[in-house]
């Protein structure tokens, strides 16, 4: 009987060991998952919109001068005054330089005498010939020697006018050739004439879109020198030739007003021509999306929790994106303290900030 006492009393105190370990062990498991469980959070949230947008498009293209002239001789001597310097400004029809004209206004005294002599022997031979005591050849002769005689003085003439070298343009001289006191003939190259009162910008337009670029259409052109500021550019011509690509040269004219800011040749250029349809889209702000495994997301607001949503994005907007699938309007997202966010877990404050 006593040993059936002891084993009575053994099995229960093995029986109440086993309650307080699984006691025990449900209570640390509690403890466990608790701590595991995420702790609410405040978060910033902003809703979901629909916006009416006008799409545009981007086109990038170089600046380049507006006009430049060569400038070349066309008389001879000697250049003894000269009044530009490298990157120097002129103004259209300013003399540039001027040649040594002493031998061409001596040769101008000699041809104005031969031509007076010549016209004299014409008249001479002509009378002679009305009263049969010249004949016609002589005449001819003499009407030819007059021809010759008209012609060098008209060319000595011209040299001299041209001996003041006059700019055909205003502009800046971005190459000059020529020193006082050199030797130039005509052909020799002497300076070059850059028109910067404007630069020009060629972009290339396929030529499905070709119709929104009217001649003379005014559109917005940002410089990459110059972030932040947009000036104004007018379509001045449509290239007749396109591409293999089915592109079309565009030339833009961009009047070069801003002194601070200066347009210069070989400046990055982008060139916004606006689209004619508006869009409707969901947008959100950029800050909302999430990327978890290769899926772009965003945390959705519900009720007291956040849920993970993968959404479909589509072009972006400046601090914007549009939602092309997985949100609906007027849903709020986290814009705000998702980092270390979870499927399910609670908040326990909503900022809302209002787009």
């Amino acid at each position: 009987m006593k040993t059936i006492l002891r084993v009575i009393g053994s099995v229960g105190v093995l029986l109440g060991i086993g309650a307080w370990l699984t006691h025990n062990q449900q209570t640390q498991q509690d403890k466990v998952e608790a701590a595991r469980k995420p702790l609410p959070v405040t978060v910033a949230v902003q809703p979901v919109v629909r916006q009416t947008i006008t799409t545009q498009t981007d086109y990038i293209g170089q600046s380049t001068f507006w006009r430049e002239t060569p400038v070349t001789a066309t008389t001879q001597g000697i250049v003894r005054v000269l009044n530009v310097r490298l990157h120097g400004s002129v103004s259209a029809g300013q003399p540039l330089l001027c040649v040594d004209s002493d031998v061409n206004e001596a040769s101008l005294g000699v041809a104005e005498s031969t031509l007076d002599k010549v016209r004299l022997d014409l008249a001479r031979l002509e009378t002679l010939q009305r009263e049969n005591n010249a004949t016609g050849n002589e005449v001819e002769t003499a009407r030819l020697q007059v021809r010759n005689a008209a012609f060098q003085l008209t060319s000595i003439r011209k040299q001299l006018s041209e001996a003041v070298v006059r700019a055909p343009i205003g502009g800046t001289i971005t190459d000059k050739a020529i020193e006082q006191g050199m030797y130039i003939a005509p052909g020799t190259p002497l300076l070059t004439i850059t028109d910067v009162s404007s630069v020009k910008v060629t972009v290339n337009v396929p030529e499905t879109e070709l119709t929104g670029w009217p001649t003379g259409r005014s559109v917005p052109v940002r410089f990459e020198a110059y972030p932040g500021i947009t000036f104004t550019g007018t379509v001045h011509h449509i290239g007749l030739k396109g591409g293999e690509a089915g592109r079309f040269p565009v030339e833009i004219r961009v009047v070069n007003r801003l002194i601070q800011k200066p347009l210069r040749v070989g400046m990055t250029a982008h060139v916004s021509q606006p689209q004619a349809a508006p869009v409707s889209v969901l947008t959100i702000p950029r800050m909302a999306l999430v990327s978890q495994a290769d899926t772009t997301a965003v945390y959705v607001v519900q009720g007291k929790q956040v849920r993970f949503r993968p959404v479909q994005t589509g072009e972006r907007y400046g601090a914007n994106v549009a939602i092309r699938q997985g949100l609906r309007a007027g849903e709020s997202v986290v814009v705000s303290g998702s980092g270390g966010l979870r499927d399910g877990q609670r908040i326990d404050r909503i900022n809302t900030i209002q787009p």
